[in-house]
């Protein structure tokens, strides 16, 4: 004889609310916070609530972080461009009074975060100096 084989999906039932949503969940591992439960329409509000940064203000950031209480400098910013890969991002130029182009500066296109390091900021100051110092007038 032949029989048939039935396969069941045993599910587990969650018992939970919609209103229940009222407040984000945090999840937890190992006292690190790792995803949170919130209600779609809350995630909505956040996501309507967020301005992509426009160049100008991806500019202004990026001049602020490289440029910082710099007077007279040799360096200056450029047009920003928009990249939209791996992440949507802003990538602001800076060159020297020549044209010579010493950096590009990712700005991030959501957070307006600048992405450059006390040290590359210092490498590229450094090539100001001594492109000044190759330029000066005798």
């Amino acid at each position: 004889m032949h029989r048939s084989k039935l396969v069941k999906e045993v599910g587990p039932q969650y018992l939970a609310l919609v209103d229940d949503l009222t407040q984000p969940i945090i999840l937890e591992q190992d006292g690190e916070p790792v995803a949170v439960l919130m209600s779609l329409s809350e995630y909505e509000t956040i996501l309507a609530a967020r301005q992509p940064v426009s160049a100008v203000q991806a500019r202004r950031a990026a001049d602020k972080v490289v440029l910082q209480n710099l007077v007279g400098c040799a360096l200056s910013s450029g047009e920003p461009f928009f990249a939209p890969m791996p992440q949507p991002h802003w990538r602001v130029p800076y060159r020297y009074v020549d044209g010579t182009l010493l950096a590009i500066v990712p700005v991030n296109a959501q957070s307006g975060f600048v992405s450059i390091t006390g040290e590359e900021r210092d490498v590229l100051l450094a090539q100001v100096e001594q492109l000044a110092a190759v330029n000066a007038p005798a």
